[in-house]
């Protein structure tokens, strides 16, 4: 077991382990507590340095004008202690009064808010009222009581930024309202050496330049971390679609003001991109849906269009009494167009017969090619009479219809079977079936004639 122990102490893994744990440390830091620490780093140092000077120094005799001191000490204090009270840091406020805890004169040392409430409290004071610590404006002397001097003075406000940067924030003047107060209880009859004055001093003075670069840091933090904050809220919007993001053109600090330019532009070009593809996306969906859902040929509604609005219509004569007329039409003498002409000419006639059709038909009617050269009509709020008026006309135009191909002309017309639609038929399966017997029945009986078949009825001519 010993020899595994001299074994890792001696390796390097456990230096590497350290290195990874103290590097994650860091990296985990946000900018503001980077910023803190690094002016937080030299006061451990400055406090040995200052503890060894106080230990060597030789012992002086007290100077007499213990007022003077007392006055100067709070007012140092109060100066130094600027920034943890107008941040709420009460643990940066505990090393200032740790700091202060080895004067042997010092029995109690409290920083108050303004409301009175002690942010840190070192000892029990006995002689200030806190009446008497809220009345006090500039730093100066309270009373002395049972061998006790107590001194206070004013925590002043920080000075508040302007929007213009980070420098003319730490010119900008205080203003002249209290944020706290500093109370500072001590030994009067104790002796003050002249090292320990010094060293008071000293102290005093390295945690007021200790604040002041705490205040700096903060400032620091506050100027770039907020900016990179909203940085990395931007693009957390943009990657939830929220396109209308925008960062601010006047940051602070040129570099930070080139960044959000870049990553403004960069949002634009990205969302111009993306209106450029979605509206792809959405001509292609268009243009898909209208294929899926129209004869490529004729340009009307296909088979699965027809049989769509055929449920919808069913639906509707069965919900609310709804009549409606639905029409096949096969054409006559189509085949043999297709064998003398070939396919175009065919498809030629097909088109020409869709033309016709919808001539023929009201705006509100429905026209489908639902295969080869058959056809089929919905008519809407329409009866069997007003619907038979209709076919026939389409009727006679078809048989006047002199189609034309390479110097051939052809003849042909067309079978229609009319089916009512009402509150007796309860699918659209059934209405087909009617609507197929009916034509039939048309072809069957010598072509180019509308055979109406009411539901439960034989058919008849129109």
């Amino acid at each position: 077991m010993a020899m595994d122990l001299l074994k890792f102490a001696h390796e390097v893994k456990w230096r590497d382990m350290s290195w990874s744990v103290c590097t994650g440390w860091l990296r985990s830091l946000s900018l503001t507590q980077h910023l803190l620490l690094l002016a937080l780093t030299p006061l451990p140092f400055l406090l040995v340095a200052f503890f060894m000077v106080h230990e060597v120094e030789p012992k002086a005799s007290h100077e007499p004008a213990r007022l003077a001191r007392g006055v100067a000490s709070v007012h140092l204090l109060a100066t130094a202690v600027e920034a943890g009270v107008y941040f709420r840091r009460p643990h940066q406020l505990e090393q200032f009064v740790d700091a202060l805890g080895g004067a042997d004169n010092v029995t109690a040392l409290a920083i108050y808010d303004h409301s009175g409430r002690p942010l840190v409290e070192r000892g029990r004071p006995v002689v200030a009222t806190w009446e008497r610590v809220r009345a006090v404006r500039t730093a100066s002397f309270i009373d002395e009581r049972g061998g006790r001097m107590a001194f206070v003075a004013p925590v002043m406000s920080m000075p508040t930024a302007r929007d213009d940067g980070i420098g003319d924030a730490l010119f900008t003047l205080v203003e002249p309202n209290a944020a706290g107060w500093v109370l500072l209880e001590i030994d009067a009859p104790a002796p003050v050496s002249a090292g320990d004055q010094l060293f008071l001093r000293h102290a005093l003075l390295t945690l007021a330049a200790l604040a002041g670069s705490i205040y700096v840091a903060l400032r620091l933090g506050h100027a770039w971390g907020d900016p990179m904050l909203r940085v990395a809220d931007a693009v957390k919007r943009v990657r939830a679609g929220q396109w209308d993001v925008r960062l601010p053109a006047d940051a602070v600090g040129r570099e930070m003001q080139q960044l959000n330019e870049g990553i403004n532009a960069l949002i634009g070009t990205l969302e111009g991109t993306r209106r450029a593809v979605q509206a792809g996306v959405d001509e292609a969906r268009d243009r898909f849906a209208y294929q899926a859902m129209h004869d490529h040929l004729t340009g009307l509604p296909n088979r699965r269009a027809f049989d769509k609005a055929l449920d919808e219509a069913v639906a509707a004569s069965r919900r609310a009494s709804d009549r409606c007329v639905l029409c096949f039409i096969d054409l006559d003498f189509f085949k043999t167009v297709n064998d003398i002409g070939g396919h175009a000419a065919g498809d030629a006639l097909l088109r020409e017969v869709a033309r016709l059709i919808q001539q023929g038909v009201r705006t509100e009617d429905l026209t489908s090619r639902i295969g080869g050269d058959e056809f089929a009509l919905l008519l809407r709020n329409c009866s069997t009479d007003d619907a038979c008026r209709i076919v026939d006309s389409l009727c006679r135009a078809i048989s006047a219809l002199r189609f034309r191909w390479e110097g051939r002309e052809f003849r042909v017309s067309a079978s229609f079977g009319l089916a009512e639609i009402d509150a007796s038929v309860d699918s659209s399966a059934a209405a087909l079936k009617i609507a197929d017997d009916a034509c039939y029945a048309a072809k069957r009986e010598g072509r180019n004639q509308v055979v109406l078949r009411q539901p439960g009825s034989q058919g008849r001519l129109a």
